[in-house]
């Protein structure tokens, strides 16, 4: 596989810190990384401004390329119908891109609320709310230098391509930018290379795991559904060069991540032709005369 591959320390959040986790990777030979803020992982109220320093010089030091920062989003929600759970959420998130300014992050992942499965506010009402604190987070990305990453994502109020396009057009800025998880959109059924085809031109980073429509999932690839020889064209397509990241999320996490790199390996090949398609006859030695 030719493009430059990444991965996220999802899997590693509650279980070590972030630089021995992005040093393990590293030494997978994966680079570009997005960093999951979690406490005692990597987390901005943990970090004074000299552990903040420390860990900006260790990266550089190390070469360890740190492409985005990342939340769990488990207690955050950019699109809650109390305005103290959103100013709550914009504030982290002003925090992630402060932070990610001191380590030389190219941006930050946002999921882009959550909504209850069972009944809630409008769907005009909720994306207002999303729609303000998105152009709060805008204004401190600028500040920052800085891009916004939107995660398609399948507990938003945005959960699909279209939703989520339509969402980003709105504000015309170039530092909103799409995060495309493809086990996201497996589990809604997007139609990956469609869905890629219309983000081009905002797409700022590609997530990679597996999953299926019947179970949201961030397996080890081959465990799912995803036609990853489908999606790596559409990339390939579109020209895209951003980050791609392994999001598996297991609790074998290396062993995974090496089996889903090959196996992305084996689905960049060029495909054999299929049975009964015109071939170039072959020449046996014997019939060779020159």
């Amino acid at each position: 596989m030719s493009r430059q591959l990444g991965a996220s320390t999802f899997a590693f959040a509650w279980r070590e810190s972030a630089l021995d986790a992005l040093r393990r990777l590293q030494a997978l030979g994966l680079h570009g990384f997005d960093v999951i803020l979690a406490p005692g992982h990597c987390w901005p109220d943990e970090l004074p401004a000299e552990a903040r320093a420390r860990l900006a010089r260790s990266v550089a030091a190390e070469g360890i390329r740190i492409d985005s920062l990342n939340f769990p989003a488990l207690d955050l929600n950019l699109a809650s119908c109390i305005p103290e759970v959103r100013a709550y959420a914009v504030a982290r998130y002003r925090d992630a891109l402060t932070l990610g300014a001191e380590l030389g992050v190219r941006g930050v992942v946002a999921v882009p609320g959550r909504v209850s499965a069972l009944a809630g506010p409008s769907a005009d009402e909720t994306e207002r709310w999303l729609e303000d604190s998105v152009g709060e987070l805008l204004a401190v990305a600028e500040q920052t230098d800085a891009s916004l990453f939107l995660e398609l994502h399948p507990q938003s109020p945005i959960p699909t391509v279209d939703a989520l396009d339509r969402f980003v057009t709105r504000f015309d800025d170039p530092r909103l930018r799409v995060a495309y998880d493809v086990a996201n959109a497996e589990f809604v059924s997007e139609d990956h290379r469609a869905a890629l085809g219309r983000l081009a031109s905002r797409l700022g980073q590609v997530h990679l795991s597996d999953a299926s429509a019947a179970r949201w999932a961030h397996d080890r690839i081959g465990r799912g559904t995803v036609d990853f020889p489908a999606v790596l064209r559409a990339l390939d397509e579109i020209g895209f060069d951003g980050a791609c990241i392994l999001e598996v999320v297991t609790p074998t996490p290396v062993p995974d991540i090496v089996a889903s790199r090959k196996a992305l390996e084996k689905a960049s090949r060029p495909r054999p032709p299929a049975a009964g398609a015109a071939t170039l006859p072959l020449v046996d030695d014997a019939d060779r005369t020159g």
